[in-house]
């Protein structure tokens, strides 16, 4: 059923930000696709609107995940606003709560190296420029720059760059662990430096290969340097080898440490680049998030207005203006305390605590005076507003109208009142049916069966009597004559080969709601004789019914054909007797027999009265 629900929501309209925001094109691709922006934890968020708007809520409010057309993750603050005396239409507004990742184009390198990783910001080329260089200079067969990683396993190094072998050279190894060998170099201590690295002592300690594993690249001369910033944090290291011994000289150790610490500021520099521009990144978001924000405030149905912590009014938005009757400038520098009425005052005091004390004060339902002096009820929401330190400066305030929903409560609860009453006489009629069909019933199957049908025909009849949605005030409860009886009659309906099975002709009138039931149980009994012993037994029975309005009174000329022959009888049934005996006790009418032996004809003669009487 919520499944159900979601899916019959109508998206009518977004606005450009959230185009942006899910990674749409256009506006009309986004309206075509937005059920796809919806995860499966969304459902409850639509549970909790529902609930909302059954405990007579008009703006619901919470953080949930979503996701963009790309189907990239987002976190936002969702509010959706009611509109609508059955909240038919709603206002939602979406805020990026999610940090964006910043990425920038870096700046080209330059030929030289010392230039490229003292002007290039991009860490990726700034770090592939130092590979290719120093495996260049150092004549080196290939170089590495690893980068420092630790995990749940301990530190290990994972791989940046590559130069002078295809990455898939290493792709079947595990990538390299602290071990003796790569210790200096995890922990920026120095630089290893070895003519022949397999006659090293530190060399083949370290499980699982213990050496070099099979299908590695041939290793013989090998040069690790540490690139750590002035921090002393330790980047990664720059790494080379060689599969004949004694490569790397001494000065080739002396470059590879210039451009390890040349590498050491450029990454220090990307990195800080990098920070900062995501503080761009982020402060741009935030102050379209400020300018979005005081576009939704503006245009807020509800009344919003932020005051000092001594209770000066400092804004007021167009909905502050609707619901209490003040312009900006009337309210502006002046204490809310105009707004309050005097016997409220302290109110006002005990929010100020609060919002001092850094406390919410949400959905405080009170009254609050219009500038014409009539009182509204309202449901406020104050909130702590902070400065740039973090120090509480003042407060805002959303005031929503709740006069449709106290009105929509105290229908509610006629309403229940009235269904209370009207089960109530249900039960009573009910049990009088059960209690009279008992009387007659000759088995349990007879009982059951009478008594099924005479309550399914009070049920159609009580249908009539339910208020009609979107109809005139003065139809509610209530129904015309041959509505009625069409509905009642409804189960016989079709045609025969001599025409309708059932026709209803003449004048019509409106039936109140407490003539309803009884004249539905008189209909129904005389329904159930014909179809047991009269035209409506057979399937070329007719009946029909005709409506005559005289004036003080009304006739009901009851008459059936093409069913079995008619013979007079003095015996009653019980379903006859319960005719008469409501047509005559409750709306003082009169019932004459007329035994046509080609079929029974009834007159009922009712006052119209009694009949449109509440």
């Amino acid at each position: 059923m919520l499944q159900e629900a979601i899916t019959r929501v109508r998206i009518l309209d977004v606005n450009p930000f959230a185009v942006e925001l899910f990674e749409a094109t256009r506006k009309e691709e986004l309206l075509r696709s937005l059920s796809s922006v919806f995860l499966p934890e969304t459902s409850a968020i639509f549970l909790e609107e529902l609930v909302t708007i059954w405990e007579g809520g008009r703006r619901f409010g919470s953080d949930v995940a979503l996701r963009t057309l790309s189907g990239r993750r987002i976190d936002v603050l969702f509010t959706i606003t009611f509109d609508g005396a059955r909240c038919e239409r709603a206002y939602v507004t979406i805020l990026d709560i999610s940090k964006r990742k910043a990425s920038e184009r870096r700046f080209e390198a330059v030929d030289k190296i010392a230039k490229a990783i003292a002007s290039n910001l991009d860490l990726d080329y700034i770090v592939q420029t130092v590979t290719d260089a120093a495996t260049e200079l150092t004549g080196a067969k290939f170089g590495a720059f690893f980068y420092n990683l630790t995990d749940p396993e301990g530190e290990r190094y994972t791989l940046y760059t590559l130069s002078g072998v295809p990455r898939e050279a290493f792709a079947n190894f595990q990538l390299p662990r602290n071990t003796a060998i790569f210790d200096p170099t995890f922990h920026g201590l120095g630089v290893v430096r070895s003519g022949n690295i397999r006659v090293d002592p530190r060399y083949g300690k370290s499980a699982p290969y213990y050496g070099m594993p099979k299908g590695h690249l041939p290793v013989v001369s090998y040069l690790a340097v540490p690139v750590t910033s002035h921090s002393g944090e330790v980047h990664g290291g720059l790494f080379f080898g060689h599969d004949e011994p004694d490569v790397f000289t001494a000065e080739a150790e002396e470059t590879v440490i210039s451009i390890a610490a040349h590498a050491a500021i450029a990454i220090d520099n990307a990195q800080l680049f990098r920070a900062k521009e995501r503080e761009v990144s982020e402060r741009r978001q935030a102050e379209r998030a400020a300018q979005q924000l005081a576009a939704i405030v503006e245009s807020s149905e509800d009344a919003i207005l932020s005051m000092d912590l001594n209770g000066v009014i400092a804004s007021w938005n167009a909905g502050a203006e609707r619901l209490y009757g003040y312009a900006d400038e009337e309210v502006i520098g002046r204490p809310v305390t105009l707004l309050i009425p005097a016997d409220r005052l302290g109110e006002e005091l005990d929010i100020l605590a609060q919002i001092r004390a850094g406390d919410r004060v949400d959905h405080f339902e009170t009254v609050r005076r219009r500038k014409d002096g009539a009182l509204i009820p309202v449901s406020l929401r104050i909130s702590p507003i902070y400065d740039d330190a973090g120090l509480i400066i003042g407060a805002s305030k959303i005031a929503r109208d709740v006069s449709e929903r106290k009105q929509a409560e105290q229908q509610k609860d006629l309403l229940i009142q009235e269904m209370a009453h009207r089960v109530k006489n249900l039960f009573t009629v009910s049990s009088s049916v059960v209690t009279l069909s008992a009387r007659s019933a000759k088995s349990a199957e007879e009982l059951a069966s009478a008594v099924g049908a005479r309550l399914a025909s009070l049920a159609r009849a009580h249908a009539l009597t339910l208020p009609r949605l979107g109809g005139a005030e003065a139809a509610e409860g209530s129904a015309t004559l041959k509505e009625l009886l069409g509905t009642l009659l409804s189960p016989y309906a079709g045609d025969t080969d001599q025409g309708q099975r059932v026709t209803i002709q003449g004048d019509d009138l409106w039936v109140s709601r407490s003539a309803i039931t009884g004249l539905a149980l008189v209909v129904h009994e005389f329904a159930t004789n014909a179809a047991k012993y009269g035209a409506l037994s057979t399937d070329r029975g007719q009946l029909d019914i005709e409506c005559i309005d005289h004036g003080q009174t009304l006739e009901l000329v009851w008459t059936e054909r093409g069913g079995p022959t008619v013979e007079e009888t003095e015996t009653e049934g019980f379903g006859t007797k319960l005719g008469k005996l409501t047509l005559e006790k409750q709306f003082r009418g009169e019932i004459i027999r007329i035994w046509n032996p080609e079929g029974l004809i009834l007159r009922m003669i009712v006052p119209k009265d009694r009949l449109q009487q509440e």
